[in-house]
């Protein structure tokens, strides 16, 4: 197990550390510490003053304060300087490397959550969705799915069954599109491990809804 002993020096191996556990980790100067982002976008930690902060909301801020992790409130250096939703984690947090991966992938999780919920809610228009054209847009609204809320509430599962139940022909490609689009991402992005998971919930609704399922991602 790994052992740390934080200093205004060790940034790199807090970096390294960290990396180790959940991979695409780099670290930014913002003038009173260093923003830690992962995949370089979602800033999800801070190393200030010879201390790791977190970012976390909701359940998971709560399950930081009940270990006794306080809130980031001002820099010592910089009184101007104040985060919200950022907490201090222990060293017994830092070296106990299955429950600090467990609240780093939480947090990263709950980050990527936010950022597609607000692409989402930007989207006015089924088109202006990744992967939707007005050919997707027009063929959603024959089962009565006319906008981006709706579209989040019935799901890409349950889109795909209404289409099948009305006859009309919506393929296994159709579903990536949908999937990727409610995850805002391009469905040629998506990675063998992300199709294998939501192939199994949409065989899951298709079973539920006496149709027939796929066997594989390639499954035409």
């Amino acid at each position: 197990m790994t052992r740390l002993n934080i200093s205004d020096e060790q940034l790199a191996n807090v970096r390294e550390l960290i990396n180790s556990l959940v991979g695409n980790v780099t670290s930014r100067n913002l003038f009173t510490g260093y923003g830690l982002f992962y995949n370089k976008e979602l800033m999800f930690g801070l190393w200030l003053n010879g201390k790791i902060y977190l970012q976390a909301k909701g359940s998971l801020a709560e399950q930081l304060m009940s270990m006794g992790c306080t809130a980031f409130t001002k820099n010592e250096v910089d009184a101007k300087f104040v985060l919200s939703d950022y907490y201090w984690l222990s060293k017994e947090i830092l070296n106990d490397e299955v429950l600090f991966r467990k609240l780093l992938m939480l947090s990263i999780k709950q980050i990527k959550d936010r950022k597609i919920a607000m692409a989402l809610q930007k989207a006015n228009r089924l088109k202006d969705l990744p992967n939707l054209s007005i050919k997707y847009e027009r063929m959603l609204k024959k089962v009565e799915i006319c906008d981006v809320g709706m579209f989040k509430s019935v799901g890409a599962e349950n889109a795909i069954v209404k289409l099948k139940q009305i006859g009309i022909p919506a393929t296994l490609q159709t579903y990536w599109k949908f999937a990727g689009a409610l995850l805002n991402k391009k469905s040629e992005f998506l990675t063998k491990a992300q199709k294998e998971i939501l192939l199994r919930k949409l065989n899951d609704v298709l079973h539920k809804a006496g149709l027939r399922k796929y066997r594989k991602i390639d499954d035409e």
